[in-house]
């Protein structure tokens, strides 16, 4: 994956940021038998959604230009 700079619109940082809650609340609630294996599964699940969250959240915010 190429790391090429991120810029938002405030709109579109809290809409993705919107999303990134209901994908959290979802791994939280799936069904599953509880294990050791499925506890670790989440918990990676969880960081990489954290760090999607801070990449969204130190992104430059772009302010549409009026003309």
């Amino acid at each position: 994956m190429t790391n090429q700079p991120l810029e938002l619109t405030r709109e579109q940082q809290q809409l993705l940021l919107r999303g990134l809650r209901f994908v959290r609340s979802s791994v939280a609630l799936e069904v599953r038998d509880y294990s050791d294996d499925v506890i670790a599964e989440r918990q990676q699940h969880y960081a990489r959604i954290g760090e999607l969250e801070e990449l969204l959240n130190s992104a430059p915010i772009s302010e549409p230009t009026s003309v």
